[in-house]
């Protein structure tokens, strides 16, 4: 028995120094309870007797020798297999740059400060610009300062940057500075640049994305403090000042929309004098050792007199700053003396405990609180002058095509609606005939490199002076755009003039743009670009009555709760569920002030829409209309059923039809659409109809002076009815294809941002502009404007995918093509490296669906060049099952490596000229018999040269020159 592990470990030293087989009995004492079950250990694990006894069993192991496990036991040993499969190790640190990360290393001056990385001085101009990153993941407390729930950099930060800007020219003042625009923080933060110019004039802009448009934020000048120091009281606090309580203060300031979180709440203590106020305040655990005057310490002393004593109101912030120094730098705790300016405006003396001064603003001026929208992430449609047209014959419709008749690059589908008849009906009509032609046109192998043109009249709105007169249509359009973004150029979308000659048609559909309308002979195309800057200020009618649709869904509660604290008093809220699904909605609005009636409703019914619209009291006649209701079914194209369809199509449609039919003088008629109506969404062809309905009907209503917005959201961060079945894998494909979910607070302020426009279609969207430029060739058409592109790099040898694999050999082929599908499958399903997609692994036990199927379909299509057809992962179930699928399409696109005849000759040629003249009779005489040969007739030179490959004709001239005449 083993009692002394060092013994022991000296004991088994020996034995394997002699070459004796040892056999080991390990009794109760033993310290290898992590080896043998039930061993009770008597020495710590971290003792080096341990360690020796572990080393020793381990050298011996190696060895070839063991412990007689079944007599140790005293049971026989099962062994149990190690995994079959490698160890995975998968590093997630960030690999370090091989920079130095020393802004001098770049050209540029360190900074020094904790929001900004370097400063770039103006070659011959005595100006600066100061540039960094702002972001919560490296400044926790900018994410404490949230106004109606969403962060925003404080306007002392603003101050701060202004300060470390004077202090880069030698200067201590900010003599003014005008705070215009919000700057709003998510989690990706935001790029700043402070700019200062002479004569010390200084701008502060931002931008969300290295692709995104800066945004102006402040601007102001800067100068030298020359003039006496304020004041300060000499005893602290003035024996005539009466103590205030501060308890609740920033409880209060949330209840109003302005929230801050710990490092803000640091007012201690207050004392009021008349109008004047002094108070102390203490920065909790903030290291201010980077700053001048740390934004949070500033914002609190201002809160002693901006919001201290104000019960009731909207809370303030402040805007216009005058006569900002700083005489102390890094200050956490000051004593503030806030007393009275002009015109409404305050004034701040900062001092340290013993009375010493630290900053001083002679003026400071505030206004209320207002709802800060992500301008950048507001944008409007536009149709820009395209491609000049390409002359091309006339292209056949589809129901003319005989069924053996050749398929043109092109074949046209007309779609025109009936004016007579009611859009409602005309909509469900010309959708479910337009997909049953697109499911027809891509089952039928015929059509696989074609394109369908799906040619509509006065379904689009190009534009002032233009009328869009076919609704019906216009949901067309949604449709082939979702088909178009599951199918890439599988079909084409034209909007004409009545009377088009079909040569000017075909023209336009020569050129290959996706999306095109014809208008006066020229042909435009639809792109985004942000939409004007506007304020956020709605009129939402404070007495009248306001229905909203769909009111107990996720959408639906965030805008009733919205408008009740934007001074709506009076609701009225439709739902399919009625009160069940109301809850605590109700209260909650009854909280805000509102009063609410909650009706079950399906607005696609008429007579239901008519009943809901006497509810409304008649001392609070309706005055605003927001449509959110909606209902969900994706599925491919391929996929969908009238059904399906019908389904989605009534809650939009016809519910959207029937408000704007039975309602009558309107504030406000605000339609929730979405981005699927004009960005086609794969996989959403029915929503995309209903929501381009909805586009097109606020058109309809702003050509009948009537109130209208049709807002295409982009993907809202909260959940709902209709999105709760979102896989984190469909969010993920989301976000990585530029459409990143939006905060339900942002989302809001951008409803009110775009109600105050007098555009009756906005697309409020968070798009991810890196993201979308990462994949712009496979782009859909309206976003191409927004993302900036390098030109084309002519290559020097063009190859394919094909050609590569033609140049390998056979063993290298399939698994080249196996890394490829391997590494596509990947980036589907959001891994990181091909290694976590196991060749023989089954697509389904992946976690594909219809829409993943696609997207890896298309992602082939595009790589290797062949048509992959959508069935692909359902046809082939594994990785290796595709590749070995490609390699056989593959071989039989591989082109012809032999060279062409011209070629050869001119190599001939080359070679004939370089020959010493002695020599050029004999082969002259050679090729003058070979040419004889092929200019008699086939069947004497048993050659044809006009049916002989380019092999056989080399063949036969090589026998020439070999075994001359």
């Amino acid at each position: 028995q083993v009692r002394n592990p060092v013994r022991f470990a000296n004991a088994v030293a020996t034995l394997e120094a002699s070459g004796v087989t040892t056999f080991v009995e390990i009794g109760p004492d033993a310290v290898l309870s992590g080896l043998v079950p039930g061993c009770v250990p008597t020495q710590r694990k971290g003792q080096p007797e341990y360690r020796a006894l572990l080393t020793a069993l381990a050298r011996l192991h190696t060895a070839g020798r063991s412990p007689q496990w079944t007599d140790l036991l005293g049971e026989p040993v099962r062994h149990v297999d190690l995994p079959s499969y490698p160890f995975q190790r998968q590093r997630y640190w960030l690999a370090s740059s091989s920079g130095t990360g020393d802004p001098a290393s770049l050209g540029l001056v360190p900074a020094g400060h904790a929001l900004l990385g370097a400063a770039v001085p103006i070659a011959g101009t005595g100006g600066v610009v100061l540039t960094g990153h702002l972001t919560a993941d490296t400044q926790p407390w900018l994410a404490e300062h949230t106004v109606d729930g969403t962060a925003l950099f404080p306007g002392t930060g603003f101050v701060e940057l202004a300060l470390r800007a004077a202090h880069e020219l030698g200067l201590d003042r900010v003599d003014e500075l005008t705070l215009h625009t919000p700057l709003v923080l998510d989690d990706a933060g935001a790029d700043i640049q402070v700019v200062v110019t002479e004569p010390a004039g200084i701008t502060i802009h931002s931008r969300r994305t290295a692709d995104g448009e800066w945004r102006h934020h402040a601007s102001g000048t800067l100068t030298t403090h020359d003039g006496p120091r304020a004041a300060f009281p000499a005893t602290w606090p003035p024996p005539d000042a009466e103590p205030v309580a501060v308890t609740g203060l920033y409880e209060r300031l949330a209840d109003r929309g302005l929230r801050y979180g710990p490092l803000f709440q640091a007012t201690r203590a207050a004392w009021r004098r008349g109008d004047e106020v002094f108070a102390e305040v203490t920065l909790p655990g903030g290291d201010a050792s980077s700053f001048l005057l740390h934004p949070a310490l500033l914002d609190a002393a201002s809160h002693a007199r901006l919001d201290l004593d104000t019960a009731d109101g909207p809370a303030e912030v402040p805007y216009l700053w005058r006569g900002v120094t700083v005489f102390a730098i890094g200050a956490t705790t000051v004593r503030v003396h806030v007393a009275p300016a002009d015109s409404g405006a305050i004034s701040l003396v900062l001092t340290d405990q013993t009375g010493n001064p630290v900053a001083e603003v002679e003026s400071l001026a505030a206004r209320p609180v207002t709802a800060a929208a992500p301008t950048d992430w507001l944008y409007t449609l536009d149709w820009r002058a395209g491609p000049e047209p390409v002359p091309a014959s006339p292209y056949p419709e589809l129901e003319a095509l005989a069924p053996d008749a050749a398929v043109p690059e092109v074949v046209v589908l007309p779609s025109h609606g009936d004016p007579g008849a009611d859009p409602v009906t005309a909509t469900h009509r010309e959708v479910l005939g337009v997909l049953a032609a697109t499911q027809y046109w891509l089952a039928d192998e015929r059509f696989a490199s074609a394109r369908l043109a799906v040619v509509t009249t006065g379904a689009v709105h190009t534009g002032a002076g233009d009328r869009l007169t076919d609704l019906p249509a216009a949901a067309v359009w949604g449709m082939v755009r979702a088909a178009e973004a599951e199918n890439p150029g599988r079909f084409q979308l034209a909007d004409v003039p009545p009377g088009t000659d079909p040569r000017d048609l075909a023209a336009a559909l020569a050129t290959g743009e996706p999306e095109l309308a014809l208008r006066d002979g020229a042909l435009l195309i639809p792109r985004l670009r942000r939409a004007p800057a506007a304020p956020a200020d709605p009129s939402w009618p404070g007495e009248g009555t306001v229905l909203v649709t769909g009111a107990t869904g996720g959408l639906g509660r965030l805008v009733a709760r919205h408008l009740a604290a934007h001074g709506v008093r009076h609701l009225l809220l439709a739902s399919r569920r009625g009160p069940a699904a109301a809850g605590e909605l109700v209260a909650e609005l009854a909280d805000l002030g509102a009063s609410a009636t909650v009706v079950a409703c399906d607005v696609a019914d008429r007579a239901a829409v008519a009943d809901l619209l006497t509810r409304v009291p008649p001392q609070h006649p309706l005055t605003a209309v927001v449509h959110t209701a909606g209902v969900l079914d994706d599925g491919v194209l391929t996929g969908l059923t009238p059904e399906r369809v019908a389904s989605v199509l009534r809650a939009k449609v016809d519910g959207a039809w029937h408000l704007h039919e039975l309602t009558g003088d309107l504030a406000a008629f605000v339609l929730f659409s979405s981005i699927a109506g004009v960005g086609g969404a794969a996989g959403q062809a029915n929503y995309a109809a209903a929501n381009a309905f909805l586009d097109a009907l606020a058109h309809h209503r702003h050509a009948l002076g009537r109130p209208a917005h049709a807002l295409a959201w982009g993907r809202w961060a909260t959940r709902s009815a209709m999105t709760g079945g979102l896989s984190d894998l469909d969010e993920t494909r989301m976000s990585r294809n530029g459409l990143p979910a939006m905060p339900a607070a942002e989302a809001l302020a951008l409803l009110d941002t775009a109600l105050s426009t007098p555009a009756p279609y906005l697309v409020p969207a968070h798009l991810d502009l890196p993201a979308l430029r990462v994949q712009a060739s496979a782009l859909a058409p309206v976003f191409r404007g927004l993302v900036r592109t390098p030109p084309a790099r002519a290559a020097t040898e063009p190859s394919t995918l094909a050609a590569r694999l033609a140049a390998l050999p056979d063993s290298e082929r399939h698994h080249t093509l196996l890394d490829l599908v391997r590494t596509h499958t990947a980036a589907v399903l959001g891994h990181d490296d091909r290694a976590a997609v196991p060749p023989d692994q089954g697509f389904m036990a992946m976690g594909f669906d219809s829409l993943t199927a696609l997207e890896l379909a298309n992602d082939l299509t595009s790589v290797t060049g062949t048509r992959v057809p959508a069935t692909l992962i359902f046809d082939h179930p594994t990785p290796a099952a595709v590749a070995e699928h490609l390699n056989t399409e593959l071989a039989e696109t591989t082109p012809d490596t032999t060279p062409p005849l011209d070629t050869e000759l001119a190599a001939l040629e080359k070679a004939l000229t370089a020959m010493p003249p002695e020599s050029r009779d004999q082969v002259a005489n050679r090729l003058r018999a070979l040419a004889a040969r092929f200019t008699e007739p086939p069947e004497t030179s048993g050659t044809d040269a006009r049916t002989s490959t380019a092999t056989e004709l080399f063949d036969l001239l090589d026998r020439e020159l070999s075994h001359p005449q």
